[in-house]
C-alpha cells in the first residue's frame, strides 16, 4: 500500500515529527511505502491570491506544485495527515495547502458535487494538542468530513493526543508505539483505515 503522509509542523524535534518516525517505522514493518510531505520543507504559499481565486472554479492552479501534489495523492492508497491543533482548528499552512490542491473538477465535480477521489482506500489525522482536555475542534467536522468524505474517502479516522506538553515520557512512548502500531496494522484488518 502506498501512503502519503502529509506533516505541518515548524519544529523538527516536535512530538508531530516524533509521531511520524513511529507512523513511518510501522508502515515500513507493514511493507508499506511512506510519501511524506513536509509542508515546511516544502516552503509551501498557503495563501490563495486573487489569481488563483479568478480560475479556482475551473480547476485549474497557477504554482506548478499543485500539480505535483495532486499527482502524489492519485499514485496513493491511503492519505494520513499529522499536525497540532491550534486553536481549535488547523494549522494555517495545511488549511491553504487543502484549499489550493483540493480543487473542483479534480477532487469533486463542481456542477453536482460528485466526488472524485474515490480511488482513496482512507484517510486519517493524527494530532496533538496542548489543552489538558479535549474540546471541540474542526477536525472532525473541517477535514474529515467536510473535505476528504465530500471528495470521495470514506473510510476516515481520527487520533488525537491531548495535553501532550504535560505527560510523562512513558505516556509518550505508548502514544508512540500505538501509531507504530497503527502503522503496521493499516490495510491488514477492515476495521484499522
Amino acid at each position: 500500500m502506498r501512503v502519503m503522509v502529509i506533516i505541518d509542523h515548524p519544529y523538527e524535534e516536535s512530538f508531530n515529527f516524533a509521531l511520524l518516525d513511529a507512523l513511518k517505522a510501522g508502515l515500513a514493518a507493514a511493507g508499506h511505502e511512506a510519501d511524506v510531505l513536509d509542508l515546511h520543507k516544502e516552503d509551501f504559499d498557503p495563501v490563495m491570491r486573487r489569481e488563483e481565486l479568478a480560475v479556482y472554479s475551473q480547476g485549474k492552479f497557477l504554482d506548478p506544485k499543485i500539480g505535483g501534489y495532486q499527482q502524489r495523492i492519485k499514485q496513493t492508497d491511503h492519505l494520513i495527515f499529522i499536525f497540532p491543533v491550534w486553536w481549535q482548528v488547523v494549522p494555517a499552512l495545511l488549511k491553504g495547502w487543502i484549499d489550493k490542491v483540493f480543487l473542483p473538477e479534480w477532487a469533486f465535480r463542481e456542477a453536482d458535487a460528485a466526488p472524485l477521489l474515490t480511488h482513496l482506500s482512507g484517510a486519517t489525522a493524527i494530532t496533538t494538542m496542548g489543552a489538558p482536555e479535549f474540546g471541540y475542534n474542526v477536525v472532525t467536522e473541517m477535514l474529515l468530513k467536510g473535505t476528504l468524505e465530500f471528495c470521495g474517502v470514506t473510510n476516515t479516522r481520527y487520533i488525537n493526543f491531548i495535553d501532550v506538553s504535560n505527560v510523562s515520557p512513558e505516556q509518550r512512548a505508548a502514544w508512540l508505539a500505538e501509531v507504530e502500531q497503527y502503522g503496521r496494522a493499516l490495510g491488514e484488518d477492515a476495521n484499522v483505515i
